[in-house]
């Protein structure tokens, strides 16, 4: 029977949920909130790990904890953070993508409308007593064309509710330039020119690698349109900083929503700009929380343990991870 650690911090519904699960299974420790000792000593008992962040959970342990450990399942769907020096080279990495499709497929939608609507602004306007119902036309999101550069399970989502809702085009970008989804044009990141100056909105849903970092800067701004809207769900770095405030500051009518920053409490315990977005009429912020919805925490841990499971019975599992170029970014 394998041993399971469990490292993340959960709720009561949570520890009922691994119970159950594992339940005749496997045997399992919880090892949040034990003394690093502690959790060394179970840790290295076990065969597989279940964790949100191994970083921060278990910041004190040596390698030789992990050394038993042949498969890892991470909950969180982002890897870039994540430090795995201290795990075996033959173990084995999953991630948890497609566990925040939904919630994160809303955020961004939300975002495009506010920015299409001027919600946030004419908000403002009446604050101040401004009551301008004839002279603040929005931008309409009928018939237009969506670009999702990263077309996983959030832009899949996106895509779904712009083409059945909006009777949008989908132009989209993945790793191999092909996919079974309903869409108008697909390509790789060797193609992203034609997705940038053909769509009227623009998503990034992408992972951060050493390929992404700086994918989006100022070539690639000067192609997009000066009234497309572009949102930033997945990592501030994979947009130059510098060069998307000066696309905003020059463009007026070209908005956008951020909800993925550069430097952010989560990874460097501070938020910080270098240029002031918030304080410009055509950008929409968010504290990175486009994930976080009610009972989300949960969610992402049954699609967590339904891939552990089927690793337990069948030794395969999905979403593994290719590490062979990993990068830590913080």
């Amino acid at each position: 029977m394998m041993t399971i650690a469990i490292s993340n911090k959960i709720s009561d519904e949570e520890r009922t949920f691994y119970e159950e699960s594992f339940k005749d299974i496997a045997q399992y420790h919880f090892l949040n909130g034990l003394p690093a000792n502690e959790q060394e000593e179970k840790l290295s008992l076990c065969n597989l790990l279940i964790s949100r962040n191994p970083t921060v959970e278990m910041p004190g342990l040596s390698a030789k904890a992990f050394k038993n450990i042949s498969f890892v399942q991470l909950l969180s769907a982002g890897f870039d953070h994540l430090d795995f020096s201290k795990f075996p080279s033959t173990c084995v990495v999953a991630g948890n993508m497609g566990a925040y499709a939904n919630s994160m497929a809303e955020h961004g939608t939300g975002m495009i409308l506010a920015l299409a609507k001027e919600l946030l602004n004419h908000h403002h306007e009446m604050q101040d007593g401004i009551f301008n119902q004839f002279n603040s036309q929005s931008q309409s999101i009928f018939n237009k064309t969506i670009g999702i550069i990263g077309f996983g399970g959030i832009g899949q989502k996106i895509a779904k509710i712009f083409q059945e809702g909006f009777d949008c085009k989908v132009y989209a970008v993945n790793t191999s330039g092909v996919t079974d989804k309903k869409v108008d044009w697909i390509g790789t990141l060797q193609n992203i020119d034609h997705l940038l100056k053909e769509s009227d909105f623009i998503v990034i849903t992408i992972p951060l690698t050493a390929q992404t970092e700086n994918l989006i800067g100022d070539r690639e701004l000067s192609l997009v349109k000066d009234d497309a809207i572009l949102i930033n769900l997945a990592r501030g770095q994979i947009i130059n900083e510098k060069a998307l405030f000066e696309k905003l500051s020059t463009t007026e009518t070209f908005k956008v929503g951020i909800d993925a920053w550069w430097t952010e409490p989560f990874f460097v315990k501070e938020f910080s700009m270098n240029y002031p977005f918030l304080k410009m009429k055509n950008v929409l912020g968010s504290p990175h929380n486009s994930a976080m919805v009610s009972g989300m925490l949960l969610e992402s841990s049954k699609l967590g343990v339904s891939n552990v499971l089927k690793y337990i019975k069948t030794g395969k599992a999905e979403r593994i991870l290719d590490l062979s170029d990993h990068k830590t970014f913080y």
